[in-house]
């Protein structure tokens, strides 16, 4: 009996050991589970989540049914295999900022492999100097002798919610597709529009600008890089990105540097539209540049004479000009960059929201609810 006892005792302690073991782990979660709140609520009353849409980049190609007859078009604006396989970022653009980034780039590299330059010279033309040495020293000179940075675009939406923002006040918007789907792209004729879009399930394409312009870039988020808040309009539409055509002239643009920057410069020709700007969901961009398709082509033609004079080929069949009567081939198109860098010469792109958006922690105070 007593050898029975003290079997259930050993029992009953280890049961009671059990019990306290249990509870002590149930204790330190419900600590840590506090103090987690407690992280959780300093945290809050700090800083907040912040939601932003990303924008994705897709080529299409350049030859994308102009040929095809209307009754055999079963689906024009179908992504092809490569337009599928877009490149997600924050913001791109083409034209003088392209440049000015090319131009930076090639200054960036001199830097660093020159071995005569001091270091804080490579540190600085690898900051934001380095793209105002870029802008004085090369850009904004070869914009202004040979107007390379002047493009011809025209840009199309499927968006029919679409909106233009009149830059010159800055706070009065209207759609930019005309009620009843006027705008259409292609040549103009109507009925031949109509009668597509009827044929098709695939949405229908509007024209809502064609012409030149200096900058046309597009972001989800105000900020173009390096503080500069190119963008002012891109996070007041949660699901929707800003377009930007920025029509005034590199010299304009140079002598407003610090407006651009914060983002309150305002162009107010009545009729030159030095800016426009939309807000939507969907822009396609057809780019062309006769000039800096010359510019390239001249500048290849230069190397190449200077390469056989060093050399002494002065062999037979060439030209005054050692061109071999042969004009050199240059990529269609223009320099397209996104996300700060450059991704080559294109002829078309298109921009699309990403539906779903990126989080991130804002360190800004939440907004005041009651005010004691």
């Amino acid at each position: 009996a007593r050898r029975v006892m003290v079997k259930l005792k050993e029992v009953g302690d280890a049961v009671q050991e059990a019990e306290h073991q249990q509870q002590r782990r149930t204790n330190q979660q419900e600590e840590k589970g506090q103090q987690k709140l407690d992280i959780a609520n300093a945290v809050a009353g700090k800083c907040s989540i912040v939601e932003m849409p990303l924008m994705e980049v897709t080529h299409p190609s350049s030859d994308d049914n102009d040929d095809v007859p209307t009754s055999t078009t079963t689906s024009p604006t179908t992504p092809t295999p490569d337009e599928e396989k877009g490149d997600l970022c924050f913001f791109g653009g083409a034209g003088f900022d392209s440049l000015m980034l090319h131009d930076f780039q090639q200054i960036k590299a001199w830097s660093k492999s020159s071995k005569s330059a001091p270091a804080f010279v490579k540190d600085a033309l690898s900051s934001v100097a380095g793209y105002c040495v870029a802008l004085v020293a090369r850009t904004l000179p070869q914009a202004l002798r040979h107007g390379t940075h002047r493009i011809h675009v025209e840009v199309t939406t499927e968006d029919e919610g679409t909106l233009w923002v009149d830059h010159r006040r800055g706070d009065f918007s209207e759609l930019a597709v005309p009620k009843g789907g006027g705008g259409g792209s292609g040549d103009g004729s109507g009925s031949e529009t109509t009668e597509s879009s009827s044929l098709t399930s695939s949405p229908r394409k509007h024209l809502i600008y064609s012409g030149t312009t200096g900058i046309i870039a597009a972001a989800t988020t105000p900020y173009y890089g390096g503080g500069m808040r190119l963008f002012p309009y891109a996070r007041l539409f949660p699901e929707k990105l800003q377009l930007r055509l920025g029509r005034i002239s590199p010299l304009t643009g140079f002598f407003n540097i610090p407006s651009i920057f914060e983002g309150s410069y305002r162009e107010k020709g009545e009729r030159t539209f030095g800016c426009l700007d939309f807000v939507g969901k969907d822009f396609e961009v057809e780019v062309r540049s006769a000039r800096y398709e010359e510019y390239v082509r001249k500048r290849v033609e230069r190397k190449k004479r200077r390469r056989m004079g060093i050399f002494g080929g002065g062999g037979g069949g060439n030209n005054e000009d050692g061109s071999n009567g042969k004009k050199q081939k240059v990529s269609k198109g223009f320099p397209f960059q996104h996300s700060g860098e450059s991704m080559g010469v294109k002829e078309r792109f298109r921009l699309r929201v990403v539906q779903e958006p990126v989080k991130f922690v804002s360190f800004l105070h939440p907004r005041i609810v009651v005010d004691d």
